[in-house]
């Protein structure tokens, strides 16, 4: 539910900017095209089609209203980011700004892809992309000149409230996964430090590939740690999901603690 709230935000400042960019549209048909890039395959694909059709409301109900520039009508052009490969990301974006000359994206979602597509495609290009759940601290200080921007805070944040909710739970030891990408590590490192800072324990911290068929070298590892509780900070439909599974498989762990990219809708 909530990265639909961050996606009809995103979608709604997106209109907003599409004043500033609408030279760039079809005029003669009172056509403005705006690109929604995210994983609708890969490891968070059972959260995007809400997403995007979140977005896609806030263009529909502005098309509808005929009050935007005089009348035109915002239409969404989809592409997949895959959330995890970068490449592929890239190439969507650039078909979306050259091939169907959008005007602005909503997206993407996965920190690793936004960061490529902005550098490499919607910053060049001069295209505004507003993500609605790129979390990488890393993406405050990229060069954007002024055209990224998301809606969803920053995992420096997010690390600091996980931890604060976990003490406040009476949990004050943990093992920690994560996905192995700019995301997870993010997150990790923003949770481990806080949780320690409030004088938590982390007793091992692994990473995780998305994709795999086994996760029980993963969770052998975090088990022996000695912890009782592990945070999963990976994605819903792939790693996170495998290491839940193992864990409940061997009983190496029946308590997790999970952050946004590990909720379902």
């Amino acid at each position: 539910m909530k990265k639909s709230i961050f996606s009809l935000i995103a979608g709604v400042l997106l209109l907003g900017l599409v004043y500033g960019c609408s030279e760039q549209s079809d005029q003669a048909s009172g056509e403005i095209k705006v690109g929604v890039i995210l994983g609708f395959t890969g490891p968070i694909e059972s959260l995007t089609p809400t997403m995007a059709s979140s977005a896609e409301l806030a263009m529909k109900e502005a098309s509808d209203s005929g009050a935007l520039l005089g009348g035109s009508t915002v239409t969404s052009v989809r592409a997949d980011s895959t959330c995890i490969d970068s490449a592929a990301a890239t190439s969507a974006a650039d078909r979306l700004v050259t091939a169907d000359k959008v005007v602005a994206i909503m997206g993407a979602d996965c920190s690793g892809v936004t960061t490529a597509i902005a550098n490499n495609v919607a910053v060049p290009n001069g295209v505004t992309i507003i993500s609605p759940s790129a979390t990488s601290p890393a993406l405050t200080t990229i060069e954007d000149k002024g055209f990224f921007f998301r809606t969803a805070p920053s995992d420096a944040r997010q690390g600091q409230i996980l931890a604060q909710v976990v003490m406040d739970r009476g949990i004050d030891t943990v093992a920690v996964t994560y996905t192995n990408n700019d995301y997870g590590k993010g997150l990790s490192d923003s949770f481990v430090g806080a949780f320690k800072a409030i004088g938590g324990t982390v007793t091992t911290e692994v990473p995780h590939e998305d994709g795999k068929a086994d996760y029980s070298a993963e969770v052998s590892t975090l088990s022996a740690s000695g912890a009782s509780e592990v945070a999963v900070l990976g994605y819903v439909d792939q790693g996170g999901r495998g290491i839940i599974q193992n864990s409940l498989d061997t009983g190496a762990f029946s308590r997790f603690i999970l952050a946004d990219g590990m909720i379902g809708q």
